[in-house]
């Protein structure tokens, strides 16, 4: 008997049929892949049924529509974005509640349910749809379509089955080795679950041992009461949210002392509570920190860091500074190698000599020449450092040196301007430095009197070559003038006492490159000024032997004139009462001037220490002193703001008192006008002491500051002549110097400097 040949072609069919679902099945078995399964799946399905369109459709959660997961002939963009109804008046709607296979002979005149819109925008007339999975528990739907009007048969749909069969069969088990692998990575956490009121139900072994060390009685208690802390954290928030949301959640949190413990924690809700899985993560959270506290000084110093592996010469990490000073974004700069950077490894036996070399050594210092993005070049000193972590890395730290190439050209432009007036200074030596506290020059005709000669002190720096008494004043003094603030400091070296004046070096923008010291030696000023102070000691105290012993009998003369005065006053005639007066009257002005003698060869001994002295205040203390002469003559004095300085409070006011006086006493007819002012000049003040009246001539002016010079008679104008040069010693004292300049008849200016207090106040001055 002979087969006829339709049924040849069908016996075909169904047997090609059977390969496809066999070769599906066989995948299923050996891929993880879903997707590409379904793909394959669908692709299979319209070849073997020879039709235009076959899909996939999965079940969303909400259960009110399909969405169109895998396909094969749908317009481009509809796969993996279009959504179908599941209402029982569609066509997936329909299949979801059917337990056979749905075939459709012609969807135009479909009477069980209507086609969606994705079948009739696409012309479809006849196809075939089952479900994937249990009409229970369906996942989705398998369907095929084509546009021409066909009667499929039973084998057909028995075949689209059998492949929604296999891809549910894929499906659960992919759905059940993930539950596996979540219970099997759940097994070696913390976990604890809780019921609707937040009551601990059950803790496992790991979890009393992270959060109940002291093994209390967990369960039935509140979590809330127990770990108060958890309040207003991401403990509360997080569970929470998974309980009333029943969301899954997975978060990071600190639990304050007495757990003072970092978690990684997921929970899981259920109709019945919560489930949660933690375990501590302190150890890399701490590792975190210090990565990140390390990153932060990374990017904030200012030399660039780079990792480097030395078997490729490629970065691996860069600080926030090389990408700055190279020009380059991160990821672009990790994409290079350092032969494209630094000229001196353009050829690669170079680099693995280097290599060699910083593996060898540990560490290798070298200058070279790094390559900008944009094609340009900068010096740049680099120290290599071999470094063995998980693997083996060369770190470098390299410096942009273009600012110290200027520095340096500048400094040796100084050296030549500065050193022939360095080698011909007298009594002295010069030297310039750098920033790094390193000698450029030294030359001076005193380095001939020195135990080192200026070819000991050139490139060396200031440490290497004083004392450490020296080096240590030089170095504070140096780093102030490299802030831009001229010093002066004395000490002692070899024998001689020196003195030297640090000052900073600046470019033609005011840019301090370096510092220049000027030294002198000395010695013989300072042997003259101890001898200068011997003398004054001994000036004085002849001064005061001399007033004592000139007292006693100026006042027995003043006793008996007294005495004369009582007893015979009322025998004298006229002229007797008028020489009695004069002789009463040289009594008191000789005590005077014994009393201004005395105070005068006391300015340098008995003063008191100079310390900062508001001149507001001394100014304000001599206007009570002088009050009654101030009224007396209606005298107007007029000030303004004064500054701080460094003063003895008690001898500036006798210097202010004396100045004022002068003025009141020789303003002329009219009352006295006066004004005092200031000014700032370097470090010191400058004060003034204007009036208008009589003046000085000015072939006078030198004469009255010296002592008991006077230029008018006592009876035009009374006074000892010892008050200008009293204020003299004591503008001296404070190292301040006081001059007069003044016309006859034009009032006269008084003015003398006193030392500046070097404070923020002052500074603004």
């Amino acid at each position: 008997m002979t087969s006829s040949p339709d049924a040849d072609a069908d016996s075909a069919t169904r047997i090609r049929q059977q390969e496809v679902v066999a070769e599906l099945g066989q995948r299923a078995l050996e891929t993880d892949d879903l997707d590409q399964l379904m793909r394959d799946a669908v692709v299979a399905v319209a070849e073997t049924l020879d039709v235009e369109y076959a899909k996939v459709l999965e079940l969303l959660p909400d259960g009110d529509e399909v969405f169109l997961r895998q396909g094969v002939g749908w317009r481009e963009g509809l796969v993996g974005s279009a959504t179908v109804p599941t209402d029982a008046d569609s066509q997936a709607g329909y299949t979801l509640d059917t337990e056979r296979p749905v075939i459709v002979d012609d969807l135009r005149t479909e009477e069980r349910f209507s086609g969606p819109e994705l079948l009739t925008s696409h012309d479809v007339v006849s196809g075939i749809s089952v479900v994937i999975g249990s009409v229970a528990e369906p996942w989705g739907v398998l369907g095929t379509h084509t546009t021409e009007k066909r009667e499929f048969t039973q084998y057909d749909a028995n075949f689209v089955q059998s492949v929604a069969n296999v891809l549910a069969t894929a499906i659960e088990n992919r759905e059940t080795r993930r539950e596996l692998e979540e219970i099997y990575g759940r097994i070696s956490d913390a976990f604890f679950a809780l019921d609707e009121e937040w009551n601990f139900t059950y803790l496992n072994e790991r979890a009393h041992e992270l959060i109940n060390p002291e093994n209390r009685e967990l369960v039935g208690e509140n979590i809330w009461e127990v770990f108060s802390a958890a309040l207003s954290r991401a403990f509360e928030q997080e569970y929470k949210r998974a309980m009333y949301e029943q969301e899954t959640v997975s978060f990071e949190e600190y639990y304050p002392e007495p757990l003072d413990t970092w978690f990684e924690v997921r929970a899981y809700p259920s109709e019945t509570g919560l489930s949660v899985y933690f375990r501590d993560v302190s150890d890399r959270k701490e590792r975190e920190q210090e990565l990140e506290l390390f990153r932060t000084l990374l990017d904030n110093t200012t030399d660039s860091v780079l990792v480097i592996d030395p078997e490729t010469a490629d970065f691996v990490d860069v600080n926030e500074t090389a990408c700055r000073q190279l020009g380059y974004d991160r990821d672009e700069l990790l994409d290079l190698s350092v032969p494209e950077m630094e000229r001196r490894f353009a050829d690669i036996e170079d680099w693995n000599a280097h290599v060699e070399q910083v593996r060898e050594e540990g560490a290798v210092t070298a200058e070279g020449v790094h390559v900008r993005k944009d094609g340009t070049t900068y010096p740049a000193e680099v120290n290599v450092t071999w470094v063995e972590l998980d693997r083996e890395y060369m770190v470098a730290v390299a410096r942009d040196m273009t600012e110290r190439r200027k520095r340096e050209r500048r400094l040796r432009e100084s050296e030549q301007q500065y050193r022939t007036l360095a080698e011909n200074i007298p009594n002295g030596i010069i030297t310039l430095f750098d920033d790094d506290l390193r000698y450029s020059l030294a030359a001076g005709r005193a380095f001939d009197e020195l135990p080192i000669a200026p070819t000991d002190v050139e490139g060396r720096l200031v440490g290497d070559v004083w004392p450490d008494n020296v080096s240590d004043a030089l170095e504070s003094a140096y780093q102030a003038a490299l802030d831009g603030e001229a010093q002066e400091i004395e000490f002692e070296y070899a024998g001689r006492e020196w003195i030297v004046y640090v000052v900073p070096i600046t470019d033609v923008d005011g840019e301090v490159f370096g510092g220049m010291t000027i030294g002198h030696d000395i010695t013989e000023r300072k042997e003259y000024q101890r001898r200068l102070e011997e003398s004054n000691e001994r000036l004085e105290q002849f001064a005061y032997a001399a007033s004592h012993d000139l007292q006693e009998p100026l006042r027995m003369v003043s006793s008996y004139l007294s005495l004369i005065e009582r007893r015979y006053g009322d025998q004298l005639d006229e002229d007797g009462e008028e020489f009695l007066e004069f002789a009463v009257d040289g009594a008191d002005r000789m005590r005077e001037m014994i009393d201004g003698l005395l105070e005068y060869s006391r300015v340098d001994t008995q003063g008191d220490p100079l310390e900062p002295t508001d001149l507001n205040e001394v100014l304000g203390d001599t206007f009570e002193n002088l009050q009654m002469q101030i009224e007396e003559t209606d005298a107007e004095i007029t000030t303004e703001p004064l500054p701080v300085v460094e003063g003895d409070a008690s001898q500036l006011r006798q210097l202010f008192q004396n100045l004022l006086s002068n003025a009141i006493e020789y303003s002329g007819d009219g009352p006295p006008r006066i004004r005092v002012e200031s000014e700032r000049d370097g470090r010191e003040h400058l004060v003034s002491v204007h009036d208008d009246g009589i003046g000085i001539d000015p072939d006078s002016q030198d004469r009255v500051f010296e002592v008991f010079q006077r230029l008018h008679s006592h009876e035009e104008h009374p006074g000892t002549g010892i008050g200008l040069a009293l204020c003299q010693r004591i503008v001296e004292r404070h190292g301040g110097r006081i001059w007069v300049e003044s016309e006859p008849g034009e009032g006269a200016t008084f003015s003398f400097t006193l030392p500046a207090v070097d404070s923020p106040d002052e500074r603004s001055d």
